[in-house]
């Protein structure tokens, strides 16, 4: 056996064991925090959280640069310490490439100079640099469009200008090279909206966000990377247009979950279905409060979601670090990790 591949193995072993002895989950998780990368990994059944603000914009410590692992079938979080890691923290995003079993981030220097773009390995707990992004932004989105093997990034807003930028760009890991799309027709200049990929119709889904344009009206934007086009669909009884959201599909239901948004925070639940274009808004019992600037994501081995940090509330800085997670099943949303 290859000794990379033997290390490898030893490290996936090491992180597994990590999870397995960890206390009752209760015990430990990430502090609390907003603007974090989240994602599924699908391949090893944990939920990866990188980064975020832990406090006010400005002091370097309060930029975080930790990796966790969460399993969402026994409701433990471990913080594991590769041996690199990203130069950014927060405001960015993250995807899954399924077929390089690769996490990929993008995410703008604590300096504001360079959109990094990373790789994270879970078997291994490696962090690698990639490419460079094209843009200096943070409230990009960016998704992994399985058919295309491409990731997709749009939206975003340049921090010292205070300019959104309204372009597509497709990454491709296997060259390690951006390309700007240049599409005919897009969605006007955004940050902070909801973007995901139903692998039914092959299209990445987009809605909401800080939005410079006359898109604040009910739309969902689609975009088709085979040819290159966007399309937009009017909806009627869904949402108001909101942003520090995330948007999910459960690949279950075939269908997309958004929670909370605005800038002061929100308690509504709502399911969107692409195919149907209609939304429908949950009535859960209990719910995560009036969050903003969470993350989300959609676990598929216990088919629910699971969500984690955001600001509570309409205070700035007031974080949480609660665990919760939603079962569209029942209709009900459950604290993992209530705050003492």
């Amino acid at each position: 056996m290859k000794k990379a591949s033997l290390l490898s193995i030893l490290s996936f072993a090491i992180i597994v064991l990590l999870l397995m002895t960890a206390s009752d989950g209760l015990g430990t998780a990430p502090s609390p925090r907003a603007y974090h990368q989240m994602v599924y990994d699908p391949d090893s059944e944990l939920v990866i959280l990188y980064g975020g603000q832990t406090g006010e914009w400005n002091p370097p410590e309060n930029f975080s640069h930790e990796t966790w692992l969460f399993d969402p079938q026994e409701n433990v979080w471990t913080e594991v310490t590769p041996e690199d890691s990203p130069g950014g923290s927060v405001g960015g995003s993250m995807t899954y490439d399924s077929k390089a079993k690769r996490v990929i981030l993008s995410v703008i220097s604590d300096d504001l100079t360079e959109l990094q773009t990373w790789a994270y390995e879970t078997e291994s707990n490696t962090w690698t640099r990639l490419a460079d992004g094209p843009l200096n932004m943070v409230g990009q989105r960016i998704v992994y469009d399985i058919e295309s093997d491409r990731t997709i990034m749009f939206g975003g807003i340049e921090m010292t200008k205070y300019k959104f930028f309204d372009e597509t760009w497709a990454y491709d890991y296997n060259t390690d090279t951006w390309t700007n799309m240049r599409p005919s027709n897009h969605p006007h200049g955004r940050n902070y909206h909801g973007m995901a990929y139903d692998p039914v119709a092959d299209r990445i889904v987009v809605w909401g966000g800080d939005i410079r344009g006359p898109d604040k009206k009910e739309l969902i934007w689609t975009y088709d990377y085979n040819t290159n086009t966007w399309e937009n669909f009017k909806y009627e009884n869904g949402p108001a247009n909101r942003d520090y959201l995330d948007l999910v599909y459960n690949v279950d239901a075939e269908c997309f979950i958004t929670y909370g948004g605005y800038p002061y925070g929100n308690d509504e639940t709502w399911v969107y279905t692409l195919d149907t274009n209609t939304w429908q808004l949950m009535q859960p019992a209990n719910n995560p409060g009036l969050l903003s600037r969470y993350a989300m994501v959609y676990a598929q081995n216990v088919d629910k979601n699971i969500l984690f940090g955001g600001q509570d509330g309409t205070e700035r800085y007031n974080f949480t670090a609660e665990t919760w997670s939603y079962d569209l099943n029942t209709d009900a949303w459950t604290n993992l990790f209530p705050t003492p």
